[in-house]
């Protein structure tokens, strides 16, 4: 006795800007297959012809309508491939002795591996952005000119001036006051260690 194949449900694609995060495009094809595969296990041959008529003519009935996606072809496709399979090796039909099914599966896996991988990478340059901008801003960079200066031994001999400049930097070119922090940091240690060469 053959097993009755439900209709397929179609799921419609929202409309742009409808989702509250975006999302990848769906794969209907692959969808129709995955559909197939979950009704057809356990089906003899038999049945399985007897699903792929049903689905072709319930194909046929829908001809006329504007929102068929390519899910109802690969779900066809994909009855037909499963059909001359059990036809070809008798029993009934199992996705976890399919060849098919198995080399998708594996493909899926590395892809997601992959994406994984990508994401990783694109959260860590998003961090290491977020703390480059985070040691540009002004108040950041204003603290660790003023430490950088008081620890020099510097920072109480500036001038009314020199102070002003040191306050105005951080606001009128960032990348310009953390490179001069950098340099004065490093040429006092670089004086500390001379110092220290030479009383040793």
């Amino acid at each position: 006795m053959s097993t009755p194949v439900p209709r397929s449900r179609r799921l419609r694609v929202p409309a742009p800007g409808t989702a509250a995060a975006p999302r990848p495009p769906v794969d209907w094809a692959k969808a129709g297959r995955r559909s197939v595969r979950r009704r057809a296990t356990g089906m003899t041959a038999t049945e399985a012809a007897v699903a792929l008529e049903e689905a072709e003519l319930q194909r046929h009935l829908d001809r006329d309508r504007e929102d068929l996606d390519e899910r109802g072809p690969a779900e066809i496709r994909e009855w037909q491939r499963i059909a001359q399979l059990l036809a070809t090796t008798g029993g009934v039909y199992d996705p976890a002795c399919d060849a098919v099914v198995q080399d998708e599966l594996a493909t899926d896996a590395e892809a997601e591996r992959v994406q994984q991988l990508q994401d990783e990478q694109r959260r860590q340059e998003q961090e290491a952005e977020a703390d480059r901008r985070a040691a540009l801003a002004p108040d950041v960079l204003r603290h660790a000119l003023l430490g950088t200066l008081a620890r020099t031994g510097l920072l109480d001999s500036l001038s009314e001036d020199e102070r002003a400049a040191v306050g105005r930097l951080p606001e009128s070119d960032p990348a310009a006051a953390l490179a001069f922090n950098a340099l004065l940091a490093r040429a006092y240690e670089a004086g500390t260690a001379a110092r220290a060469g030479t009383t040793s």
